[in-house]
C-alpha cells in the first residue's frame, strides 16, 4: 500500500459514504431477516417494534408493503436497494482505487435485487447472496486498496453506520462501547477529518454510568454527534 498518498475532499466523501451505505445494506438485511422470522413465528409484538424502527417515517401501511419497500424501494434511502445502489454509484467513481474486482460484488448485488424485485420476491432469505457479497466486498477492498488512508476512511464510514444503527435499535452499552472503540481506532489514523469538540462530547456520553437509551434526549444527542463527527 501507498501509505501517505493525498486524498481529495471529493474522493474522501465518496469513500466515507461507500463505507456507510455498504454497512447499511448488511445491517438492514440482518434486521429484516430477524423481522421476517418473527412475522413467520407469529411474534407480532417484536415484529411491530422492528417495523416501527426501520420505517421511521411511517411510509408503509401493511406488513407486505413494509417488507417489499424495505427491500426494494429506491425512493427510501433506508431500504436495502437504495443503499446498495448508492454504494455502487460511489464505488464506480472509485473504480481505479478499489479495482473492478471489488466493484463487481456490488454490481452483482444490485443485479440480484433488481431480478428479485421484478418477480416480487418477498422472502428476505432470497437476498442472502447480498450479505455474502458484502463480506466479500470488504475483504477485496482490504486486499486491493493501495492507499492506507482510503481504506481507513471507508472503515470510518462503516463504523459510523454500525454505531448509528446500534443506537437506533437500543443495543446494550457493551455493544455500543465496543463499536465506538472500533471507530476510534480508525479515527486515530486520520485525525484531520475528526471534529475534536464532538469527539469530546461523545467520549463524555458513551460511558457506563451515563448510558441510557431510554432517555430520548440523550439518545438523540448521541445520534446527532455520531453523524456530525466526521468532516468529509
Amino acid at each position: 500500500m501507498t501509505q501517505n498518498s493525498l486524498i481529495s475532499a471529493t474522493k474522501a466523501n465518496c469513500l466515507y459514504w461507500l463505507g456507510r451505505y455498504e454497512e447499511r445494506v448488511y445491517i438492514t438485511l440482518h434486521l429484516l431477516r430477524k423481522c421476517y422470522d418473527k412475522m413467520i413465528d407469529g411474534e407480532l409484538e417484536d415484529y411491530s417494534l422492528l417495523w416501527t424502527r426501520l420505517d421511521v417515517n411511517g411510509v408503509y401501511q401493511s406488513s407486505e408493503e413494509f417488507t417489499f419497500g424495505m427491500m426494494y424501494d429506491e425512493d427510501n434511502i433506508a431500504s436495502v436497494m437504495a443503499a446498495q445502489v448508492k454504494a455502487k454509484d460511489n464505488a464506480i467513481l472509485l473504480r481505479e482505487d478499489i479495482m473492478s474486482e471489488t466493484l463487481s460484488y456490488l454490481e452483482m448485488s444490485v443485479a440480484l435485487m433488481k431480478e428479485c424485485k421484478e418477480r416480487r420476491e418477498m422472502n428476505v432469505t432470497a437476498l442472502q447472496p447480498v450479505i455474502d457479497w458484502s463480506l466479500a466486498f470488504w475483504g477485496s477492498a482490504e486486499q486491493r486498496l493501495r492507499n492506507h488512508k482510503a481504506l481507513y476512511i471507508m472503515m470510518i464510514g462503516r463504523n459510523v453506520e454500525n454505531l448509528d444503527m446500534l443506537l437506533r435499535f437500543d443495543y446494550p452499552y457493551e455493544r455500543v462501547a465496543l463499536a465506538y472503540d472500533s471507530l476510534k481506532r480508525y479515527l486515530r489514523q486520520i485525525s484531520t477529518i475528526v471534529d475534536d469538540h464532538i469527539e469530546g462530547q461523545l467520549n463524555s456520553l458513551i460511558i457506563g454510568e451515563r448510558f441510557n437509551l431510554n432517555d430520548v434526549e440523550y439518545k438523540n444527542k448521541l445520534l446527532k454527534f455520531i453523524n456530525q463527527l466526521v468532516r468529509v
